[in-house]
């Protein structure tokens, strides 16, 4: 698997400035992760939120008709382990990395330990591990890499041990078919 779609500089902006608006609101529990760098958390809450935009589009040229990503912002209490999109019955969980971040540590994506997939998850929870590739114009490419139930997802530790204890990882080549 391997589908893309690329984003207009119109759809960086907006998930650019929704990742400004929301970052307060994240510090905290970025903080509680030990991830301390303002600027990384608003680059990451932009990453994951072009990537949804990119499944999103993805799924429309494909005819599968969803719900958009959520641009509200919520108060830190208001915060949820939801699904990001939802198609039909399916509760779609978008994971993003940079191309940057593929280069570094390979295809790979994280959860949090506590998440509630853990412990419950049926047959409608989908993964999909998504590619974002940002260019100097603010063109970018989401790349669709993997999509699977999550019960499906052999997962793994994190490669960085700072995230060992809070993150699990799952890597695109422990999970090919």
């Amino acid at each position: 698997m391997n589908t893309c779609h690329m984003l207009p500089p119109d759809i960086y902006n907006m998930c650019k400035a929704f990742a400004e608006k929301v970052v307060d609101t994240n510090l905290d529990e970025y903080a509680s992760r030990k991830q301390f760098d303002k600027q990384k958390i608003i680059s990451d809450i932009l990453v994951g939120k072009l990537a949804e935009w990119g499944v999103y589009f993805i799924y429309l040229y494909e005819d599968r008709w969803l719900t958009p990503p959520d641009m509200k912002v919520y108060t830190a209490d208001k915060k949820s382990y939801d699904a990001d999109l939802r198609y039909g019955n399916y509760k779609l969980h978008i994971k993003s990395q940079t191309v940057e971040s593929v280069r570094r540590y390979g295809h790979s994506w994280l959860f949090q330990s506590n998440d509630p997939l853990f412990v419950h998850s049926d047959e409608y929870d989908i993964i999909i591990g998504c590619t974002v590739c940002i260019y100097q114009d603010k063109c970018v490419r989401v790349e669709l890499e993997i999509e699977r139930t999550f019960n499906a997802i052999n997962f793994g530790k994190p490669k960085l041990t700072k995230f060992y204890g809070n993150k699990k990882a799952f890597y695109l080549k422990d999970n090919l078919e």
